[in-house]
């Protein structure tokens, strides 16, 4: 056997104690995460942890789920999900995650899950998972055991993935939504949107982008430092992973989500990515933070990232001087021209978000026409930071209430500047 299939073939069988082990009690408080919380009365069974994004949804009193499959032009199957309950809305949002995440993140939060708020106030939510995650790893000719199936990067991301889900919204509704994006699901849209600008324009009525990548200016996060190392990490992952990362992570996280160590170990090692935050450490929702909202990403989509960090320019992906001159006709990428979008922009940013930071923000934010430029807020908490616009415990304080105000501004073609 292949060594590399050895290794893979110990590193499953490492997690089957780990997998059998499924049941987990969640806490109202962190410090009820203990080895007694199997008895606690401060604790309780959430069966969220193990269900997947249409058994939550259809767990919500009035509300239906639905699987929609697409595939890209270059042959990814995508698993959309639709949630609605009774849609009183003309305008259907678009929701669309960050890197090593899927949809699962807007509907594990429970009764503060942002579909089922959208849902409640009468919206037709459709959800995006990327390429390459747990519900979205079909391909008409690859296998995700064929290093080629991980090669894509981030421009496949927007110009087949995000494309594909909004001519799907305009399809099956016949309207034009709103796009949501977090992280690379505003990285995403602005490759779609500078690339297909005129069919932008014409499809998405609007995009909101919470926590905006498009380069890491004065970024503290942890991530920075693995640029020197990666051209070793990257050879390891093709090695004994096919170019897939993560695998089975978050699997790994469920003993440690038991206790209240634990549970602190993992946000430490978060606030290092991300930026330090124990204050919104939601007890109760955290072991779904942990087990359900990491996911599985291509190996070249981290090179692309960290290439935004090394070069100072949001370009497209760097293939050596000799493949750029085939593919772009320059030795050097292109960069995607934030000028050429047309679509009304209203972002969203922290002070404390150590990987989308105020400085980089504000620098996307000038990059774009001033006729697009729909408002740009600072969440009004210090210490917000990347991750919390997912797991914060003040989310409808901090977050929503802005959100669902500046979706109906949008709605209605109003273009300030908050």
């Amino acid at each position: 056997m292949h060594q590399s299939k050895v290794i893979k073939t110990v590193y499953v069988l490492s997690l089957l104690p780990i997998i059998i082990v499924t049941a987990i009690k969640v806490c109202f408080k962190i410090q009820d995460y203990n080895l007694l919380n199997f008895i606690g009365k401060n604790c309780y069974d959430n069966p969220v942890v193990n269900q997947n994004i249409s058994e939550i949804i259809q767990s919500w009193r009035g509300f239906r789920a639905e699987e929609h499959y697409i595939v890209t032009e270059d042959g990814y199957r995508l698993l959309v999900e639709r949630s609605y309950s009774k849609i009183t809305q003309k305008t259907p949002i678009i929701i669309v995650h960050g890197i090593a995440m899927s949809a699962l993140g807007w509907v594990n939060r429970g009764n503060v899950s942002l579909a089922r708020l959208l849902g409640d106030l009468g919206y037709d939510v459709w959800m995006l998972n990327y390429r390459g995650t747990w519900y979205s790893k079909g391909h008409v000719n690859l296998t995700t055991e064929d290093p080629n199936y991980w090669k894509y990067t981030l421009h496949e991301l927007g110009v087949y993935d995000v494309r594909s889900i909004i001519k799907l919204v305009n399809e099956k509704t016949r309207q034009i939504p709103i796009y949501i994006g977090y992280s690379m699901g505003t990285t995403g849209f602005f490759i779609y949107s500078t690339s297909y600008p005129e069919e932008a324009k014409s499809n998405v009525k609007a995009m909101i982008g919470l926590a905006p990548v498009t380069n890491y200016k004065e970024s503290k996060s942890i991530a920075k430092y693995t640029s020197y190392w990666w051209p070793l990490f990257k050879s390891l992952i093709y090695r004994f992973w096919n170019g897939e990362i993560l695998p089975g992570y978050s699997l790994f996280l469920r003993p440690l989500v038991r206790f209240s160590s634990g549970i602190y170990m993992i946000q430490s090692f978060a606030n290092l990515i991300f930026g330090d935050d124990f204050e919104q450490i939601d007890a109760l929702t955290y072991p779904q933070f942990a087990t359900q909202l990491i996911d599985t990403a291509g190996v070249e989509v981290y090179s692309h990232y960290l290439q935004f960090y090394e070069t100072d320019r949001f370009g497209q992906f760097d293939f050596g001087t000799e493949k750029n001159l085939k593919e772009y006709g320059t030795p050097t990428p292109p960069v995607y021209d934030l000028l050429k979008n047309q679509v009304p922009i209203a972002l969203s940013v922290a002070e404390n978000d150590w990987l989308a930071t105020m400085v980089g923000s504000n620098y996307t934010y000038s990059q774009l026409s001033s006729s697009t430029r729909c408002g740009f807020r600072v969440v009004p908490y210090k210490k917000w930071n990347h991750i919390d616009y997912l797991v914060a415990k003040d989310l409808p304080k901090y977050l929503y209430k802005y959100l669902f105000q500046k979706i109906k501004e949008l709605d209605e073609g109003l273009c300030t500047s908050t």
